[in-house]
């Protein structure tokens, strides 16, 4: 009876091993996975940001460019 009971703990215990091994390696896929995605579209943020960021620099640049040539036309 004793052995009998050791053999299914055994096969028990590698049943758990090799599940928790396979759970662990489906989810540190899906981990990368994840990772992956979020770290595209904070590139694609900072891309689309970068652009807003010229433009705006650009137009602030127009501005100034007219309030001085609008100053000296008054001096």
């Amino acid at each position: 009876m004793g052995y009998l009971w050791r053999v299914r703990l055994s096969s028990f215990a590698a049943g758990a091993a090799t599940a928790s091994a396979a759970g662990f390696f489906l989810l540190y896929k899906d981990h990368l996975l994840a990772r992956g995605a979020i770290a595209r579209q904070v590139e694609d943020i900072k891309e689309t940001s970068e652009k807003h960021y010229k433009a705006l620099n650009q137009r602030i640049s127009a501005l100034e460019s007219r309030k001085e040539s609008d100053s000296t036309k008054e001096a």
